[in-house]
């Protein structure tokens, strides 16, 4: 699975969770207004127990909402492991509905059938507009009620029984192409943001992540290394004499100087790396779970693809994380260290002072 999709799938289960409040309020009063359509035929406490069973199918629902948030404020829950959630919310939808079908199966009289009916197509409908991010939740909806009505209407022996049948499978025929139109709207619109969202946070030329998506996915990198009690390292680089190989080449033949020096550095680290473009020619890799050693094995693989695939010279300054700092005084140490990397006569690295140690 593409990192694209699975934000497309993170984007549209948020937007199912978000739903949960309305689908409850709504839920409640339908089970309150059904409760006292069907006390004109069943003892009272068999209603009781009915609305009770019914609105206590909620709980999971809610409990499993309250958690998909909570984990989603922590940070726990992101586009890679969000998916199982779908079932989650699938699995604790359905008993809720099979309960308000399983009214179509009490000894009522024919017109509280048909309002029972009436207001499962309903639910129906609304699930269409609630569900709308999830296929899946809808068409396990409609399992859940348009095939114990579809049933029950079959048992009848009436005239009438058929005209309701066929009406029902007509219904879940134009439910269902409407579904689909409303789930294609909503998947554009969740992709249209997605990609602007995207935009707002790459460098346009090297397709790397701005100062924006730094700090952004900052938010998630230091917070896990700290729980992880790992050491997070950077790698500051500016490309040598940049002004002048500008000034010579021409602006195209630096823009594509530093494409290429993008892509070396991408693809000398790990996935789980994070590659910035920093400045004008100033890169920037952040590096979790990291040490000196392994910081400068990453930096000379770096130096090295540069030198064979370019025409130019970059410098560094290397930095890892110590007991106190932050990540601002971590860039600090990386700057001096690119500065005195510079000043030594270029194409090399320096490791800041503090981290040497570490």
């Amino acid at each position: 699975m593409t990192n694209e999709t699975q934000q497309l799938d993170y984007e549209r289960i948020r937007i199912l969770y978000n739903s949960m409040n309305r689908i409850f309020i709504g839920g409640a009063l339908l089970v309150l207004f059904l409760g006292f359509i069907i006390r004109e035929k069943m003892a009272i406490h068999l209603v009781i127990i009915w609305v009770s069973l019914t609105l206590a199918f909620y709980i999971p629902r809610l409990v499993t909402t309250w958690m998909f948030n909570k984990k989603i404020k922590s940070g726990q829950l992101n586009s890679s492991n969000v998916l199982i959630w779908e079932v989650y919310w699938i699995l604790t939808t359905v008993p809720v509905l099979v309960s308000f079908s399983s009214l179509l199966y009490y000894p009522l009289a024919d017109s509280q059938i048909n309002i029972i009916a009436t207001f499962l197509v309903i639910m129906a409908s609304g699930s269409i507009l609630s569900y709308a991010s999830s296929l899946k939740s809808i068409a396990a909806s409609f399992c859940a009620i348009y095939i114990p009505l579809i049933i029950r209407y079959t048992l009848i022996e009436d005239e009438d029984a058929a005209t309701f049948v066929t009406f029902y499978i007509l219904l879940v025929a134009v439910f269902s192409s409407y579904a689909l139109s409303l789930h294609r709207t909503l998947i554009e619109n969740i992709q249209l943001k997605i990609d602007n969202e995207h935009n707002a946070l790459k460098d346009p030329l090297t397709q790397l992540w701005n100062r924006r998506g730094l700090y952004l996915h900052l938010n998630k990198i230091i917070p896990r290394s700290i729980r992880k009690h790992e050491t997070l390292g950077i790698i500051l680089i500016d490309v040598d004499n940049f002004k002048e190989y500008n000034d010579t080449y021409g602006h195209n033949a630096g823009d594509d100087v530093l494409i290429n020096v993008a892509t070396c550095i991408e693809q000398e680290g790990r996935s789980s790396d994070l590659v910035v473009r920093y400045g004008g020619e100033e890169f920037l890799a952040v590096i979790p779970d990291t040490n000196t050693e392994h910081l400068k094995e990453i930096t000379e693989r770096i130096f090295q693809s540069v030198r064979s695939n370019t025409n130019i010279t970059i410098s560094a300054g290397l930095a890892l994380q110590t007991p106190g700092n932050n990540f601002g005084q971590i860039i600090n140490q990386a700057d001096t260290a690119l500065y005195e990397a510079k000043r030594a006569g270029r194409d090399q690295y320096q490791i800041a002072k503090q981290s040497e140690t570490t």
